[in-house]
């Protein structure tokens, strides 16, 4: 698996995305140019999957401030939604009414 599919794996929270975190982890000092586009379909994909119980709302926390540090994964259309996923003490704790929330108005 190379940076971008690594990327891709960890953004979406394939079933490889240990695997993709270490590649993702040992690429931090490599380059850093963009190599993956994070899409508002990948981002409700995943707060669906969290609203089902399949992904655990600390884990949604983490996944997104890893993604808003990161300079080669363009999040710029998902930008908002990131923000506010990865910064709960200025938007609240995370809870699945938030969640839900969020999904309505990213399918706006």
């Amino acid at each position: 698996m190379n940076r971008a599919q690594a990327l891709a794996e960890f953004t979406t929270f394939g079933k490889h995305k240990d695997e993709a975190i270490g590649i993702i982890v040992s690429s931090l000092a490599d380059d850093q140019s963009l190599a993956y586009i994070l899409t508002l379909e990948a981002v409700l994909d995943v707060l669906t999957r969290c609203l089902a119980g399949e992904i655990d709302l600390d884990d949604l926390e983490l996944w997104a401030n890893v993604i808003e540090s990161r300079t080669d994964i363009d999040h710029s259309a998902v930008e908002g939604a990131i923000y506010a996923l990865s910064n709960s003490e200025q938007m609240g704790e995370l809870d699945n009414s938030k969640i839900e929330r969020l999904v309505e108005l990213l399918k706006i």
